[in-house]
């Protein structure tokens, strides 16, 4: 191909300026690279997705072919709605209130666009999913990172002073990558800081299902919340079906009707036999997500008592299933992480990819403990022999 290419300062825009490409992704693309154990992406192991749900989809590629309604197919909009009105005591109208997404981070995207605005000032709790960062600086918002990496606390002070001029606060609860899971005493808090400035309440509670030591409690579940929030969720993490890319997208109808209108043209709908087979999960029974739950607690168990083992200063997560751990060297993040590709064959994430601040310091790390046992063992050797910190 012959170089007949634009200038470099005659592409782009403001909305993708200074946007890297995800970090995590390209961590797990290095593991490749090196025949690594990839604890970077959280990736569970072949084997993990219920049996029920795997044929489902298959059935359904046989029959189910071509676009749903954009909103999503109506079996599954109407199982959505019947499951979190069971788990979180609010009735969603399927019709008009529940969104079938092409996964959570679409969810989370296509809300951003659709209700921050130019200038329009978005929370989030910082180190935070890296998508949130991207998803407000694409809809022309301001972000405003509240760090709570020492101690995992809200200082409701600050949060406060932030809210004065915000739009949009984001929760992500079990937090990704801190594991952190927001109380009721929290979440009260949150709701009167909410009603207090006028904010919409955006939630990503994909880990809502993987929660350790004590009861999950959706911000929905708290007083009038649910009139102000829009939830992002889906099958992802809950059904070890990653890659199916299908999310669910709750809330108001007034809410509902603007994030539609992006959803609509940015993906049409979502995969129609893996929506097929969202009716089969959300029909399996209570006790699959108790012994979810008990057994991602396991694997926590395992690999931090691991990461310990091998000399790294691991901090044992309430929900979700990442571990940050702290490295005693004075490399920094990045250079930490790719040498532990190379040198021990373990990926793990850069803390830094977690701030809106591309020099922010970090001396920690991330861990996944999606993988199975034997996986998770298989790391822990390799970094116990490979040590060099």
């Amino acid at each position: 191909m012959t170089d007949g290419s634009l200038p470099a300062d005659a592409v782009g825009t403001d909305r993708t300026a200074g946007v890297v490409e995800s970090v995590i992704r390209e961590m797990t693309r290095e593991a490749r690279r090196e025949d690594a154990i990839n604890l970077a992406q959280g990736i569970p192991d072949a084997g993990e997705t219920p049996d029920a749900v795997e044929a489902a989809a298959e059935d359904a590629i046989a029959t189910e072919s071509q676009y749903t309604i954009t909103w999503g197919l109506p079996d599954l909009r109407g199982a959505v709605a019947e499951r979190y009105a069971e788990w979180k005591g609010v009735e969603y109208d399927p019709e008009t209130e529940v969104t079938i997404t092409t996964g959570t981070s679409e969810a989370i995207m296509s809300t951003m666009l659709a209700l921050a605005e130019a200038g329009d000032e978005v929370i989030y709790f910082e180190p935070v999913y890296e998508s949130y960062i991207p998803a407000s600086q694409f809809a022309g918002a301001t972000a405003v990172p509240l760090d709570i990496t020492d101690s995992l606390e809200l200082d409701y002070g600050e949060l406060e002073a932030a809210a004065e001029d915000a739009r949009i606060l984001v929760l992500n609860t079990p937090m990704n990558p801190t594991g952190k899971v927001f109380s009721r005493d929290e979440l009260e808090r949150i709701e009167e800081i909410v009603f207090e400035h006028d904010l919409i309440l955006v939630t990503d509670e994909i880990y809502e299902h993987i929660v350790y030591d004590e009861d999950y409690c959706s911000p929905v579940e708290v007083g009038d919340l649910a009139d102000r929030t829009v939830v992002c969720t889906g099958m992802s993490k809950t059904f070890s079906v990653t890659g199916w890319r299908v999310g669910f997208c709750l809330a108001p109808e007034y809410l509902s009707k603007e994030l539609r209108k992006v959803h609509d043209y940015a993906t049409i709908c979502a995969p129609t036999p893996l929506q097929r087979a969202g009716v089969e999960a959300l029909s399996l029974p209570d006790s699959y997500y108790t012994d979810l739950a008990d057994a991602y607690e396991r694997r926590r168990d395992r690999l931090y008592e691991g990461l310990r083992e091998a000399g790294l200063d691991p901090v044992k997560p309430d929900g979700a299933y990442y571990i940050m751990a702290r490295y005693p060297t004075d490399e920094d993040d990045v250079e930490f992480c790719y040498r532990l590709v190379r040198e021990a064959g373990v990926a793990a994430v850069p803390g830094s990819s977690f701030y809106t601040d591309p020099d922010a310091e970090a001396d920690w790390v991330r861990f996944t403990f999606s993988r199975n046992e034997s996986t998770l063992d298989e790391a822990v050797r390799r970094l116990r022999e490979n040590r060099w910190w």
